[in-house]
């Protein structure tokens, strides 16, 4: 029974802060004395709340009292001035959350070391003068030359000190939005939605190996190497057809009781990389699920079929099966079991903005089904990991289906290789470790403390699930000699827009992430590739961790409209790839992807779409996350924008927008500068008609093996241009019944 409860879940607590060796304690005061350029304390001449001036920016009498007007004036629910002016002297920089929070952030980055070099050689001074131009450190220089000097490195003709200024601007702002003992006070924001309830989930029963010395065997017929939207849905149509199933993750199951998290609970144990990888060039963050359910527990319900002219350009490719009855089934049986539906949804302000706008310009778009089995599914926290299990994700429908038709599973497990038989074709299984949960149930102890196991599991088939990341990392470490593993890798690029609309309470975290899309841009060359347009996710890691940092102030008066502030992106259907390969030194997944230029042409052209339906929905701030590039606000006060008329382009119509978006094209989005996220991974071990372009044959078997197929995202043929969890769901589907006619 569902209890609603003002409680909320109990916090999962986060492991020990990891160490911070990796850099020097200069070092660390190196950085910390950056991102109090980022976020500085602000105050006037005469305050006697600021002891010390030269840790703040520092404002006339008269110059502040305006900013704290102007902050008082953006607020539906304005804090006395007195707040108002505490919030502004805070140093974010000297609060120890904020800073493990940074130090989280920093240790499972690839490139921390190129980092502790940079910082080693600012706390010089001859490194000082190289890279600022002041002979004094960093470290000893005022808060007003901190920020003056992260603002020459964001317009610096050096690409990695632009890099090295968003970079840690985008950390900054994230540890903010997240540990700032303001943020929620001001805002109305918590992690825990105001109808939570008690909500139980499937009782699944993981296997657990026992303790001793050597390789732990486990025998069954079908191996599934991940449990998201791939191995969920092969693992209950191979156990309804009657085999023995055994489902593996390395990630953990959280029941709908224990969500949603916190946000930096959620980051480490629902994602991957603490919550975002990012690709070797520092130009892309990916975000990848990595709890048991894998991105079926973290996506945003969005439901949408493979398009027919993706369905056709993936069969020319000698692959008849996209335009097969067959697939059509497939696809089918995924819709109807997971409840994909227009009904009882409700438009939260974001959404309907987006819907009002493209209406008001004549654009294409609408209603996108949610896979919610027609209940309405106001939930903006899915991200965190969602509470009313009405979502029907891998977790709360196709493995407890599977269960009930007698698979089993096992979480914690961590597969290394596929197991060859001695011709070094047949695969046999897998092999791992497997990392128990402690005595009391909990998986935030150290690795060490708790029960590990190598394990290897023999089975008659494997079925690699582990999604566009970690699939072509398991097949390259197991040996799997293709050339294409890894390679024509797509992510569905991102650029991002916000707009705070003054005379609005947007609530941007309450109600459906993604119920709504414009279309109108989907085919920019001609030949299927351009972009969609629509909202994302806002809660406050997502929407502070990529704004673009422009100055001190704009930053801080920026996270107080948290509670007006709307954001959007522009999804390309990207042409043109990168590719996955394992780290040499510990094994896990590097992403080596740049967006081409012809790619972020489209994304920019979609940029320019959001900012018109933001004007056109009368945001009175339009913010592009791009750099170089204020924010558009209308100097009559909204005057043009609210007698525009429907069906005008208003770029044609208001010469100060015309101005502003003439500009918006002139920054460009060009990496790495430009911040570009990815929440869909696709084509890392793509399907093909032949060993030499693709890793699969179309039954989902690689080429040149017996016994080992992939069912996942990353046997897509190319970019699938809507959101790909049903497409996922449905090669899923025909892959794995394929795999339970061989077995009978």
């Amino acid at each position: 029974m569902d209890v609603t409860s003002t409680l909320g879940p109990k916090p999962i607590p986060l492991p020990e802060a990891p160490a911070r060796d990796f850099m020097t304690e200069a070092e660390w005061d190196t950085l910390f004395a950056l991102t109090d350029g980022v976020l500085p304390s602000i105050t006037s001449t005469t305050s006697s709340s600021v002891e010390d001036k030269n840790g703040s920016i520092v404002l006339s009498d008269t110059q502040f009292e305006k900013l704290v007007d102007d902050c008082a004036s953006a607020l539906s629910n304005r804090p006395s001035r007195e707040r108002i002016k505490e919030y502004l002297e805070f140093r974010p920089s000297e609060d120890a959350k904020f800073r493990e929070d940074c130090l989280r952030s920093l240790a499972i980055v690839p490139q921390r070391g190129q980092l502790a070099r940079v910082m080693n050689l600012l706390g010089t001074y001859a490194g000082s003068l190289l890279l600022t131009g002041y002979w004094t450190p960093v470290a000893h220089q005022p808060t007003h030359v901190r920020h003056a000097i992260l603002q020459s490195w964001a317009s610096s003709r050096i690409i990695p000190l632009r890099t090295l200024s968003k970079s840690v601007a985008q950390m900054a702002q994230k540890a903010n939005s997240l540990h700032s003992r303001f943020f929620q006070e001001i805002s109305g924001y918590t992690d825990v939605p105001y109808d939570w309830k008690n909500t139980e989930g499937y009782a699944y029963e993981f296997v657990q190996a026992p303790a001793g010395s050597g390789t732990h065997e486990i025998s069954t017929d079908v191996v599934i190497v991940g449990s998201g939207c791939g191995g969920g849905v092969a693992a209950k149509n191979i156990a309804e057809a009657g085999h023995r199933v055994l489902v593996v993750d390395k990630g953990y199951y959280f029941p709908p009781s224990q969500l949603p998290m916190t946000q930096e609970s959620a980051s480490h144990y629902l994602y991957d990389a603490g919550g975002v990888y990012f690709s070797d060039s520092a130009s892309t963050g990916i975000l990848c699920g990595g709890s048991w359910g894998g991105g079926g527990t973290v996506n945003w319900s969005v439901c949408f079929r493979l398009q027919d002219f993706v369905r056709e350009e993936w069969a020319s490719e000698g692959l008849p099966l996209f335009t097969s009855s067959d697939f059509d089934d497939s696809m089918d049986r995924v819709w109807d079991f997971i409840g994909a539906s227009k009904d009882a949804i409700r438009q939260n302000a974001r959404n309907q903005a987006l819907l009002d706008g493209a209406r008001m310009l004549g654009w294409k778009g609408g209603v996108v089904e949610q896979n919610t089995a027609s209940k309405e599914h106001y939930c903006g926290r899915c991200h965190l990991g969602c509470n009313s299990a009405e979502k029907k994700g891998p977790a709360t429908s196709w493995l407890p289906a599977a269960g009930e038709a007698g698979a089993e599973f096992m979480e914690g497990f961590t597969v290394e290789k596929v197991v060859f038989a001695d011709d070094g074709v047949t695969a046999i299984g897998v092999e791992g470790l497997w990392t128990a949960r402690d005595e009391e149930g909990g998986v935030h102890k150290p690795e060490s403390a708790r029960l590990q196991r190598r394990v290897f599991i023999r089975a008659r088939k494997v079925i690699i699930s582990g999604g566009s990341i970690w699939s072509p990392v398991i097949l390259a470490k197991s040996g799997v000699k293709n050339r294409n593993v890894g390679r024509h890798l797509h992510l569905h690029p991102t650029n991002l827009l916000s707009a705070v609309f003054g005379n609005t309470d947007m609530t941007s975290w309450e109600g459906g992430i993604i119920t709504s899309y414009v279309n109108e841009f989907e085919n920019l060359d001609g030949r299927g590739h351009g972009v969609k347009l629509e909202p994302t996710c806002n809660v406050p890691y997502t929407t502070y961790a990529t704004q673009t940092w422009r100055d001190g102030i704009d930053a801080k008066v920026l996270a107080l409209k948290y509670r007006h502030l709307g954001s959007w992106i522009s999804l390309t259907r990207d042409r043109d790839t990168g590719r996955v390969y394992p780290d040499p030194r510990k094994g896990t997944p590097r992403i080596d992807y740049n967006t081409s230029d012809f790619d972020r042409e489209h994304t920019l052209e979609g940029l320019i779409a959001l900012a018109k339906i933001a004007y056109v929905a009368r945001a009175t701030e339009i913010r592009a996350h791009l750099p170089h590039l204020p924010p558009f606000i209308p100097k009559d006060g909204g005057k043009r924008q609210a007698e525009h008329e429907a069906g005008k382009d208003p770029e044609f119509t208001d010469p100060d927008f015309a101005a502003w978006i003439k500009k918006l094209r002139e920054v460009d989005n060009k990496p790495p500068a430009a911040v570009c996220m990815s929440a869909h991974q696709m084509g890392s071990c793509r399907m093909s008609a032949n060993e030499d372009s693709g890793v699969v044959d179309m039954r989902g078997k690689v080429w040149g093996t017996k016994n080992l197929y992939v069912a996942d995202a990353s046997v897509f043929p190319s970019a699938s241009g809507v959101n790909p969890m049903v497409t996922t769901m449905a090669l899923a589907d025909w892959i794995s019944r394929g795999v339970a006619t061989e077995l009978d």
